[in-house]
């Protein structure tokens, strides 16, 4: 075994066996960092928020990932608040002025038609922060923003046919809508509807009530312990979700089964822990992020492909209840769908060898001219998507589908081998690999493909850092974000040698 195989299996090791520890690591959020500031600030020196806050505006005036665009305006208004409320440096007086720029020069991409792949209750968050800035004097026109409101009206009325959960998507988005602190809608987790914004604006709410002191208490420990979750260790610099446990557990040992490493006997003593625990962690109605969140169909999916390709027995039917018509939805009720949801169910059904033609019809029809797939409500990375898609139609004989993406990607690699949406990124580049070397076996794989793959493994392994975690955010909730844990284990996966050197511990 060389030194970069053995460094790179002792890496997963430990992640592997952190998996769910602290609630999953995830990155901080712009826009809950925002709103915690705004309703609910630490009781230590906000200034270090502040000026976290300060520190991610964009070169062009706005906050957010400048590859995903429909993310920003969100996290941008909401700094501009928070800033707002703290306005007393010239240096935070210019940032807000520049943010309204962004967001003004921003506006038109929310005019009808509205795309598939908007961020996690922007319909319902968007409308309500402008309705706060414009009490503020903040002069945005809300003309551009029709086509949402009228989509958060449509959302607010579900929301009002039924009854407040805890630990439900409604309640993940409370801030926006809720007005009565009801200590019952606290979960598992401590908190609302595992968001920091929305446990911050209950707080609020529930603000010198004497009877919700103990609920209170609860809420504000949760937002210390999203908090630690960022590892930025800033008081109220929290994240847009948590905890995650389960969506972390059960994605890094899905990248392990994508990359062929699930079986590999150096890992099997972290290994077999995890997937006895996430056995146990699956309801009937599937599984969610976290033990104390609904289930929804990815989790699910993700989860039950992980049991099927270690040998569980496992019930398709637990998986087949998410299927709506054509496709895979993430949530019941949910108002757009997911193509990276409906492919990772495909490729579980596939490994459960259950027919899949109608949801496989839904993502061939989903590919634009160029061979890609974009417009992912959980992803903001086409490449992320397109190789997601790649990965679930393998083997489907679907060859001149698969060729057209896969010519697509390889004219999108950059000049040093990598992948990424901005520049070579370590994640987008991973799922690339894999999908190729998912795809070597087959009869299409081309010479170039080859030497596309063999140069995209050499960047991988010249980036490579030893338990590094640093990385871009692509993955979509109310903001971008980056779930630590397992962009790093899909990184490692696909730096790990394709044939490794099998030995135990």
């Amino acid at each position: 075994m060389d030194r970069i195989t053995d460094i790179l299996l002792t890496d997963l090791r430990h992640l592997i066996a952190d998996l769910g520890k602290g609630g999953g690591m995830i990155s901080p959020s712009i826009y809950d960092t925002a709103q915690v500031l705004r309703m609910a600030p630490p009781a230590e020196d906000v200034w270090p928020a502040i000026n976290w806050l300060l520190e991610q505006q964009q070169p062009d005036g706005g906050w957010g990932n400048p590859a995903v665009p429909l993310a920003r305006d969100l996290s941008t208004l909401a700094a501009v608040l928070a800033l707002q409320a703290y306005n007393q440096r010239k240096t935070t007086h210019a940032a807000i002025q520049a943010g309204l720029a962004f967001l003004r020069r921003q506006a038109h991409q929310w005019e009808h038609p509205l795309p598939d792949d908007l961020p996690v209750g922007i319909e319902l968050l968007l409308p309500c922060l402008l309705e706060e800035a414009a009490l503020m004097d903040l002069h945005l026109s809300h003309e551009p923003y029709a086509a949402l409101v009228n989509l958060g009206n449509r959302r607010r009325r579900m929301i009002a046919q039924l009854p407040l959960q805890a630990g439900t998507t409604a309640v993940h988005s409370w801030e926006a809508f809720g007005t009565v602190p009801d200590p019952t809608l606290i979960d598992g987790s401590g908190g609302i509807g595992h968001s920091p914004a929305a446990t911050a604006a209950w707080l609020r709410a529930a603000d010198r009530q004497p009877d919700l002191a103990d609920a209170c208490a609860s809420a504000r420990h949760y937002l210390e312990q999203a908090a630690a979750a960022t590892g930025v260790n800033i008081p109220g610099v929290v994240p847009t979700a948590w905890p995650i446990t389960r969506f972390e557990q059960s994605f890094v040992l899905y990248a392990l089964v994508i990359a062929a490493l699930i079986d590999h006997p150096a890992l099997q003593a972290v290994i077999k822990p995890q997937i006895a625990d996430l056995a146990l962690a699956l309801r009937s109605s599937g599984l969610g992020y976290s033990d104390f969140f609904v289930a929804d169909g990815d989790d699910t999916a993700v989860a039950l492909g992980v049991l099927q390709a270690t040998g569980a027995k496992v019930d398709h039917g637990m998986l087949k209840q998410y299927q709506q018509d054509t496709h895979f939805c993430t949530y019941f009720g949910e108002l757009q769908p997911s193509l990276s949801v409906t492919a990772r169910a495909v490729h579980t059904l596939r490994l459960m060898g259950i027919e899949t033609n109608q949801p496989q019809t839904y993502l061939i029809e989903y590919q634009q001219a160029d061979g890609r797939w974009s417009g992912d409500k959980w992803n903001g990375s086409w490449i992320c998507t397109t190789c997601q898609i790649l990965i679930a139609l393998n083997g489907s004989g679907q060859n001149r589908i698969i060729e057209r993406g896969i010519q697509c990607l390889l004219d999108h690699q950059h000049p040093d081998g990598g992948w990424g949406t901005s520049g070579s990124a370590h994640e987008e580049t991973a799922y690339v690999v894999l999908a190729l070397r998912a795809l070597r076996n087959q009869h299409m794989f081309l010479p170039v493909w080859e030497h596309a793959l063999q140069r995209a493994e050499q960047w991988m392994r010249h980036e490579y850092r030893p338990f590094d975690q640093r990385g871009t955010k692509i993955w979509v909730a109310k903001e971008t974000y980056r779930p630590e844990r397992f962009a790093r284990a899909i990184e490692l996966a696909a730096t790990f040698p394709q044939t490794p050197v099998i030995e135990a511990d």
